[in-house]
């Protein structure tokens, strides 16, 4: 907080001066990797924490990028062993540090969890550090904690007990994203306002263009549709079966035109 009242007051001198207020930080390489864990997420978790049982868990997880683009905030809300549960959880890159950090907070003990990592060249393994305390065994912590995505729709979890030079898996998830359901019967009453060009038609993204994301289908040339918004290089768009997705604006051609 003192550091945001800081910067705040700089910007504002600056203003009030008549000075060219400082270049703000804007979301790097690192920043559009998070975008890859946006979404709504069916979970299924197994825990490992008595030998010899495992505790199985399912939930949803719902992921969004923060305003500004810097920071990725996770709610999940389930059942642990038949009791509500929910865990808060906000994840980002400090480009200052060149690492990624995160905290998480539940609903179980009033302990936070606080992580620091990195990730790989291509983004879709996050591997972070984290020191916390269990309230069971009175003990200070060490957890690893390993996020791989595995395609556009799924993405797993890996929670460990570090010990030493001995680590143990007390959690795993598999996680699967939430879709548009795809109505390719359907008919949608015109007007349509733009049809998709070029010799090859568009590809279509579901839950929005993200990088290193696989489209989930592509519009035939000549397929109507109508303009629902439009996002800069992508445009949200209905089609005459019913499909509603983002596609890009250059692939759009004005009816009539």
């Amino acid at each position: 907080m003192i550091k945001l009242i800081a910067l705040l007051a700089c910007l504002a001198a600056s203003m009030l001066s008549g000075q060219e207020p400082p270049e703000m930080e804007k979301p790097g390489e690192h920043h559009k990797y998070l975008e890859m864990m946006a979404g709504t997420w069916d979970v299924k978790s197994k825990f490992y924490m008595i030998p010899g049982q495992t505790i199985e868990m399912t939930g949803v997880e719902v992921a969004k990028m923060q305003p500004g683009g810097f920071w990725l905030i996770s709610d999940f809300t389930g059942k642990f062993m038949g009791e509500p549960f929910h865990g808060h959880g906000i994840l980002g890159y400090e480009a200052h540090k060149k690492e990624y950090v995160g905290t998480w907070a539940d609903s179980l003990a009033s302990v936070l969890v606080i992580s620091k990592g990195t990730c790989s060249k291509d983004g879709r393994v996050t591997t972070m550090i984290g020191k916390s305390f269990n309230p069971i065994e009175k003990r200070e912590v060490t957890y690893k904690q390993v996020t791989e995505i595995k395609d556009a729709n799924t993405k797993t979890f890996h929670l460990y007990d570090v010990q030493g030079k001995k680590e143990t898996l007390i959690m795993e998830q598999v996680c699967r994203r939430r879709v548009g359901i795809i109505k390719l019967n359907a008919k949608v009453k015109g007007p349509f306002t733009h049809e998709i060009a070029g010799p090859f038609g568009a590809v279509y993204y579901l839950g929005g263009p993200q990088q290193a994301r696989p489209p989930e289908g592509r519009f035939k040339p000549g397929t109507r549709v109508r303009l629902v918004r439009k996002n800069g290089s992508y445009s949200v768009v209905q089609s005459e079966n019913g499909i509603t997705a983002h596609v890009a604006t250059g692939a759009l051609k004005a009816i009539g035109k």
